[in-house]
């Protein structure tokens, strides 16, 4: 009895164990099949969202598309991208715009100009300045350097012309002003300008010009290099001619001092017909502050909402993702 009692006992183990196995199998069986479809759902919601961006992305791009053609048409139609539809809006807000500079210059009255002026001693020194020997290479465009950054910026002025001296070694203009700082030397070296004016043409044509300077200077039309005299080099002087619109044209200069020789720039147009007038950056831009789209693309799982602000010529955009 007692034998038949202890096998019995036995038995009764292995079949709790085997429950118990199989429970702890089911359990993970389960817990797998958990995962699973909470990883399906969240794949879901993660692709939902992606194309719900995408599409309400689209919407916007037909509505400013709308808008460059048609500036008053400001009601826009439904874009519907792989099952998805978005809506757009014209959103009306105001106080969003930095304001226009004072633009307000007489006719004729020369350059508006900035002047940088950067460290060429000591540890704090520009590595750009007072390179030994001077690298004379050139550079595409002047803000392919940081030169022209607000970091070095100290004044602006309006400078009638921009034949600063007879001769290109001793133009120094922080020497005897509140900025100097000569930094043991002869002079205050190493500084910039860069010279912005609205040139008026009477007709479509070539005009001749002189750009002289030691060291670099660019000369540009429309934000379009047209002259580089770049490079670390003594004074070097280019003539030739460079074609302007009949009416307003954007022209501007830039130029830097690099070493601890001379100095110079000069530049002139040889046709006194043209009338140059200060232009500072932002001058003839038509910026409307309530240039803002929105659209909101809404799928089973999620909502994805942009807006763009945009000047009236529906450029220089900024894009933002807004809470649905």
């Amino acid at each position: 009895m007692k034998k038949y009692f202890t096998k019995n006992q036995s038995g009764a183990a292995a079949i709790i164990a085997a429950i118990i196995i199989t429970a702890g199998m089911l359990s993970i069986v389960l817990s797998i099949l958990v995962v699973s479809i909470n990883m399906r759902e969240s794949m879901a919601s993660f692709t939902d969202s992606l194309q719900s961006f995408y599409t309400a992305e689209s919407a916007v791009g037909e509505s400013l598309i709308q808008l460059k053609n048609d500036h008053n048409n400001f009601i826009f139609s439904d874009v519907a991208v792989g099952g998805i539809t978005a809506s757009s809006q014209f959103i009306h807000q105001t106080g969003e715009c930095q304001p226009l500079p004072d633009c307000q210059f007489s006719a004729g009255s020369g350059w508006w100009g900035e002047y940088f002026n950067y460290l060429g001693v000591g540890a704090s020194k520009h590595p750009d300045m007072e390179v030994n020997p001077c690298p004379a290479w050139t550079t595409p465009t002047p803000t392919q350097h940081d030169w022209y950054d607000d970091t070095y910026r100290t004044h602006e002025q309006i400078d009638t012309n921009l034949m600063f001296m007879p001769s290109l070694d001793a133009w120094f203009p922080y020497d005897g002003s509140v900025w100097e700082n000569k930094e043991g030397l002869a002079h205050d070296y190493f500084f910039g300008g860069h010279w912005r004016a609205k040139v008026t043409a009477p007709a479509s044509g070539n005009y001749t010009y002189l750009l002289a300077s030691d060291d670099d200077s660019w000369l540009l039309v429309g934000g379009v290099v047209i002259v580089n005299n770049s490079g670390c080099h003594d004074a070097f002087t280019k003539t030739g001619s460079i074609y302007l619109e009949g009416g307003d044209n954007v022209v501007e200069l830039y130029f830097a001092e690099r070493h601890t020789t001379d100095s110079g720039f000069n530049f002139r147009f040889d046709n006194s017909s043209l009338i140059i007038t200060p232009w500072p950056e932002g001058c003839g831009d038509d910026v409307q502050c309530n240039s803002n789209i929105e659209s909101t693309a809404i799928a089973s799982k999620a909502t994805r909402k942009v807006r763009y602000t945009c000047n009236q010529m529906i450029q220089n955009c900024t894009w933002q993702e807004l809470v649905p």
